[in-house]
């Protein structure tokens, strides 16, 4: 059984749909903008830490979920903080000062980017999902396709068009690419099984968010790369900005799911399994 899913699924149409306004009518133009969105990313992400540890805490110590949860928990944390840090940039460095790239912001998210790959992987693996060897072999050598697509697609006429691109950019643009990719693989691997089972419902909105977190991620790299990116400026750059809140909050519906199942009492159903015999 499960508590109604409704004040989540609200809360986050309201989020989205908010993000959605302030982008058409930009009140107070687009430093209010700025700020509304950043606040909101830093909002929604924190919550979603603070749910997925909740939910992490409905298990055991020996139990595989609560590593998944934890793991989901430290990086939705670490990337609220990286939301923190870039809005003190955005608003803190002054009026015409470039933000730094790389800076500590994206240190952290790329930090935070490496638990929540890991616990989108374990949770997959929870789900019991079973390929074939065949099956397999066609996944893997898809997902090396469309890598090598997209970064020959993308990546590297990105940094030749750059003359001079200083290392640590580049290396950070592969890992967020990996990252980004490895997220939606293994969301794409997880759809089919995630309908039934209280073990599924809880991860289609986390699959959702992850993959909703790599098509904005590997948008916003080439729409900064061709130079239309800004915040409020155009369609693509609000349609960036009001997938990646949603994102967030599709991850904090499902944290939000699950921390909010009553899972069954094992001593329950041990007497249930022994007044049956």
């Amino acid at each position: 059984m499960r508590e109604s899913l409704w004040p989540a699924r609200i809360a986050a149409i309201g989020a989205v749909a908010t993000l959605i306004v302030l982008n058409a009518f930009q009140p107070g133009g687009a430093a209010v903008l700025e700020l509304a969105s950043d606040g909101l990313y830093a909002a929604t992400a924190l919550l979603g830490a603070v749910l997925a540890f909740l939910a992490a805490s409905r298990f055991d110590r020996q139990v595989p979920q609560r590593r998944v949860w934890s793991l989901l928990g430290i990086g939705l944390l670490l990337w609220a903080l990286a939301e923190l840090m870039w809005t003190y940039y955005q608003i803190g460095v002054g009026v015409g000062v470039d933000v730094p790239y790389p800076s500590p912001a994206d240190i952290v998210w790329a930090v935070g980017t490496a638990p929540l790959v890991l616990g989108v992987f374990l949770g997959h693996r929870s789900l019991g999902v079973r390929l074939s060897p065949r099956q397999r072999l066609a996944a893997t050598g898809a997902y090396a396709i469309l890598l090598t697509l997209l970064a020959g697609g993308l990546l590297v006429p990105m940094f030749f068009s750059q003359p001079g691109v200083p290392w640590a950019e580049a290396l950070l643009g592969v890992y967020y690419l990996i990252g980004d990719l490895t997220l939606a693989f293994i969301a794409t691997l997880s759809l089919g099984v995630l309908w039934d089972g209280l073990v599924g419902r809880p991860w289609l909105p986390i699959v959702i968010g992850a993959l909703l977190f790599a098509l904005s991620d590997t948008a916003f790299t080439y729409a900064v790369w061709i130079g239309v990116y800004s915040t409020g400026a155009n369609l693509l750059s609000a349609a960036i900005d009001v997938s990646s809140l949603a994102a967030y909050t599709a991850i904090a519906v499902g944290a939000y799911r699950q921390a909010s199942l009553r899972l069954p009492n094992p001593t329950d159903l041990h007497k249930a399994s022994a007044s049956r015999a």
